[in-house]
């Protein structure tokens, strides 16, 4: 694995160097000898530089060196007995794939749990598959509740994790406040042409994570007012975030248009190929899969890869997401793999997401009754997929889980107009770039109260008499809305 030309000592040292805080060393088929041989190589940088050093499986060999503690698979030998050979102060890890195994490491005295595979991985043979981070957020949740004070447990995941994703495993996998400690790589770091650069670049993505996940804090009324008003006045005041759009072609028009009256510079580019050139300098990246096709999937992929890399807010608009099983995979892959920042959705859509039957899709159209309850469906999505989701309606809900807010703002004419639902994307995207990082959901509130004030002010023109002439003065209400008129008109609460 380790790149021709270099050693793996000079990979370790390199890697420690680029900010790696453990070092675990493993050796499947080496003789022992061979292997003690290699374990005392890497020893002797790993001490330089006080970083710790587990052997993976072998505790023979880690005797033999004196290593800092070993890591054993359900396989091996069993903790207890490992803990007796190794003493009291050695570290153990241990491997866990279910909340069972979780338990049993934890009340066994691990010191730490390997909790995995998140993703797919070619590195070592497993025999249950991928859970994505959803699955190792259970098995964390798990292992928090029956770990014991002030003895907590420590955890990381393993298991296709790399520069793209770690931020967005690190906070879906988030439990009851508290992130993991860290993940396990290997080709991340051991393949890559410059293993300190890759770590580098590893442990600048854990610390953004690590500074934004968790629970938002709670929100006054008064303070949400100030800062939406805030963030209009920047976006209207020149600041002009590039939104690049992977959208539908029935709405590229209106959405481009959209994003420059609301103070954006619109891109629409979905080729897979322009994604890593573009991503350094887009804004905000908006997916939506509307008219989705198998060729339009790759584009949206790599795009949103290359948004976590570089932190960039994805806005998600699953268009008839319940009206077709491939849609619900394609959806459901997204945000498996990658951070969503905003998910918006009409109330069939959201449905689909909650995994609720009071409301159905009808191709793009939501159908049924309404929720009975839909602040606490707004919020069950939030939470579950550590974001903020917009739903649209006849009142608009937007929520990150601690905080959710009703939006009364808005027209009928918007509802009979082709595209009104994917501005709101267009808005959401426009306007969150600014505090995507500290305040995701000001952002989204901001966006879909503009387009919404500026609906009713164009509905509300005497030249308006239908959804044909709206169109044109929805554009121009967006592009010639003041702070004065935005501050006058918003109309929110707080539940």
């Amino acid at each position: 694995m380790v790149p021709a030309g270099k050693t793996l000592a000079e990979t370790v040292d390199q890697a420690i160097q680029g900010g790696v805080t453990m070092v675990q060393l493993r050796e499947k088929s080496a003789d022992t000898s061979d292997f003690i041989a290699v374990a005392r190589t890497v020893q002797s940088i790993t001490r330089k530089a006080c970083v710790p050093l587990l052997i993976n499986d072998r505790i023979d060999v880690a005797l033999a060196i004196d290593a800092d503690g070993v890591h054993i698979g359900q396989d091996d030998m069993p903790l207890i007995e490992a803990r007796r050979l190794l003493g009291p102060h050695k570290i153990i890890g241990v491997s866990v794939q279910t909340c069972d195994e979780a338990k049993i490491a934890v009340r066994g005295g691990a010191d730490y749990l390997g909790i995995g595979t998140c993703y797919s991985t070619n590195t070592k043979a497993v025999k249950v598959g991928p859970q994505g981070p959803a699955g190792i957020r259970a098995v964390w949740e798990h292992a928090l509740q029956v770990s014991e004070p002030p003895c907590k447990v420590r955890a990381v995941t393993i298991g296709g994790v790399n520069q793209y994703n770690v931020a967005h495993v690190l906070n879906y996998a988030c439990a009851f406040k508290t992130c993991l400690d860290g993940v396990a790589v290997v080709s991340a770091i051991m393949a890559a042409p410059d293993p300190r650069l890759a770590a580098q670049v590893l442990q600048q993505q854990i610390s953004t994570a690590r500074q934004t996940s968790g629970l938002r804090p709670k929100y006054d009324i008064d303070h949400v007012s100030q800062q939406v008003a805030a963030v209009f006045a920047q976006s209207k005041n020149g600041s002009t975030p590039l939104v690049q759009h992977i959208t539908n072609s029935v709405v590229i028009n209106d959405c481009a248009n959209a994003c420059l009256a609301l103070g954006g510079s619109p891109i629409m580019a979905a080729d897979v190929e322009e994604q890593t050139d573009l991503a350094p300098v887009v804004n905000a990246l908006v997916i939506n899969i509307g008219t989705l096709a198998a060729n339009q999937i790759a584009g949206m992929r790599e795009a949103m890869r290359q948004a976590n890399l570089h932190q960039t807010p994805i806005i998600l608009d699953p268009v008839a997401v319940g009206a077709t099983t491939r849609r619900m995979q394609v959806v459901d892959e997204m945000i498996r793999d990658f951070g969503i920042c905003v998910i918006k959705g009409n109330a069939g859509e959201v449905a689909a997401l909650a995994g609720s039957a009071e409301m159905k899709m009808r191709g793009v159209d939501a159908v049924g009754t309404g929720f009975a309850d839909p602040v606490a469906v707004v919020k069950q999505v939030a939470l579950r997929h550590r974001c903020v989701v917009v739903m649209t309606g006849v009142v608009d809900y937007v929520s990150d889980g601690t905080n959710t807010f009703a939006v009364r703002n808005g027209h009928k004419l918007q509802s009979v107009i082709t595209g009104s639902g994917c501005m709101v994307g267009t808005a959401l995207g426009t306007f969150i770039h600014s505090v995507a990082q500290v305040a995701p959901v000001i952002g989204a509130l901001t966006g879909i109260l503009a387009i919404n004030i500026a609906a009713e002010v164009a509905a509300n023109r005497s030249d308006v008499r239908g959804p044909g002439t709206f169109r044109a003065a929805f554009i121009d209400s967006m592009y010639n809305l003041t702070t004065e008129q935005f501050n006058a008109h918003m109309d929110f609460s707080i539940l």
